[in-house]
């Protein structure tokens, strides 16, 4: 007998087994499903080997503060200051635009709310599992420095939900410190008093952002300078800065994302994120595993506190190993590669309205010399998307961590706090191509296949972006927007009428 006549045979009789049997075989495959991910992970609250060896409070280095995704700080991924990728033999900046993100800035709302009580009880409860309940692990605990970190931390009663999202003394530098360097490396440009036709100003409807603007006004122009010089009113339909707040497409592809098939969910459920989420509890103390909410509010006091005060240790980042740390930013970079990068294919054209503006910037003889806008960090990855610029040869995934380890779309790198994106225009020497461009992201020359170490021939650049200046913006960006609605629609009608046949059948 072959063995396709074998498998027939046994699938008649699977066929034939009664409805009792196959609810029991039904009930055993789920449990073996949900059992054999399980028996990888160690065993919550045991005192074996679970933890890294790990002490933050005596280490100097603590290059974890340039993985806290688009929370990390602005200092620690910029370019040093004696870069010189911005010097061109024979050639002379003329224009600048310039796509910022705002500085650093205080929680949002909930946050505020919320945060609080969490940590005072999480902080509360691993003391208490140190001292009295003695159920820290034997190998990996916290160190005593760490620990007496923890003890001493406190809620700042100054943040309160009236200032959520506020930009932060720390992100007021960000932005004017950054400025005061593009005017020294571009004076060519920047030089000068102000005057309304050379320079254009434009920030979203936000107070972080428009606190962003002040700052790099302030640091153009001199301290005060803000009250005076004013920026382009937003439109009421902003998709030139704010693209995804009007795309109903881009909203789908969000709740598409939060379905437990997305790779980010998968992540999630991985053993290799469960596994670290039982070794952060283990190593705090607990004899069950913290939740994700619990873990994340842990992961965002750290990650703010950080940004806030670059030189002070915060103590919630002493929670976290330095492997953990690199779990944690994974997870958040497969949340924004498919929700603002090549991970959804519309994404390019969401920006169509920024590259646009670019290219027509440049390609006018006219003033303004500068154009600056200020903005939020999904703006600056859609429109890295669309130059086309940080793309891997192989996209992150649930289930290719450790082979990613070295991959360009780092959100830390490409997005922290006060991130940008300058396109600088040149005038050169050279006979057969005097237009030179190169792009600048957090004040790195950004490297293009079809560029010469980063400048670009500008016939070449407008050959490469055509489609978004000879097409429609209006029709290009947010493709297929209305299908969404269309098939909601569709869906409700099929719905409606399923509802009205198993009326009349039941009639």
């Amino acid at each position: 007998m072959s063995f396709n006549q074998t498998l027939t045979k046994k699938s008649r009789n699977t066929i034939k087994m009664s409805p009792k049997n196959l609810q029991r075989m039904s009930y055993l495959i789920s449990v073996v499903v949900v059992l054999v991910p399980l028996m990888a992970l160690p065993e919550v609250g045991s005192q074996a080997t679970c933890c890294e060896d790990y002490c933050y409070s005596i280490d100097s280095d603590r290059t974890q503060a340039k993985h806290f995704s688009t929370k990390t700080a602005y200092e620690v991924i910029r370019a040093p200051t004696s870069n010189r990728e911005y010097i061109v033999p024979n050639c002379i900046p003329s224009k600048v635009w310039l796509l910022s993100r705002h500085g650093t800035r205080l929680p949002g709302k909930k946050d505020i709310e919320s945060l609080p009580q969490i940590l005072t009880n999480l902080r509360d409860s691993i003391i208490d599992n140190y001292e009295n309940r003695r159920t820290a692990p034997d190998v990996g605990r916290m160190c005593p420095d760490d620990l007496e970190l923890l003890r001493l931390w406190h809620w700042d009663r100054n943040i309160t939900s009236n200032f959520d999202s506020f930009l932060t003394v720390q992100g007021w530098n960000d932005l004017k410190f950054m400025a005061k360097r593009y005017q020294d490396r571009f004076y060519e440009v920047f030089s000068g008093q102000y005057r309304k036709e050379r320079f254009l100003f434009r920030h979203t409807d936000s107070q972080r952002t428009e606190a962003s603007f002040k700052a790099f006004v302030e640091g153009l122009f001199g301290d005060g300078m803000s009250e005076y010089i004013k920026p382009e009113p937003e439109p009421t339909d902003d998709k030139l800065l704010k693209p995804y707040d009007f795309c109903p497409a881009y909203d789908a592809n969000k709740d598409k994302n939060k379905l437990p098939d997305s790779e980010l969910n998968k992540f999630i459920a991985s053993p290799l994120f469960q596994i670290t989420l039982s070794d952060i509890s283990t190593r705090l103390g607990f004899r069950y595993n913290l939740s994700l909410d619990q873990v994340d509010a842990m992961w965002n006091a750290c990650r703010f506190e950080q940004a806030w005060h670059l030189q002070q240790l915060s103590s919630w980042c002493s929670v976290f190993t330095k492997n953990q740390v690199n779990v944690l930013e994974y997870r958040e970079d497969l949340k924004y590669y498919y929700q603002n990068s090549y991970g959804y294919e519309r994404s390019s054209d969401l920006a169509c309205y920024a590259v646009s503006d670019m290219i027509r910037h440049f390609a006018s003889p006219d003033d303004p010399l500068v154009t600056a806008y200020f903005t939020h960090e999904s703006e600056i990855q859609l429109f890295l998307t669309a130059l086309g610029a940080v793309k891997d040869r192989e996209a992150p995934r649930a289930d290719n961590y450790h082979g990613m380890r070295n991959r360009l779309f780092k959100s830390s790198v490409l997005t922290p706090f006060a991130a940008n994106v300058a396109a600088v225009k040149y005038q050169c020497a050279d006979p057969v191509e005097p237009v030179k461009v190169i792009f600048f992201l957090n004040e790195r020359a950004l490297l293009f296949d079809w560029c010469n170490v980063g400048l670009c021939n500008w016939g070449e650049l407008q050959r490469r972006y055509r489609r978004f200046t000879e097409g429609d913006c209006a029709k290009l960006y947010c493709a297929g927007g209305g299908a969404a609605v269309s098939v909601l629609s569709t869906g409700l009608m099929s719905s409606v009428g399923i509802l009205i046949l198993a009326v009349l059948i039941h009639w």
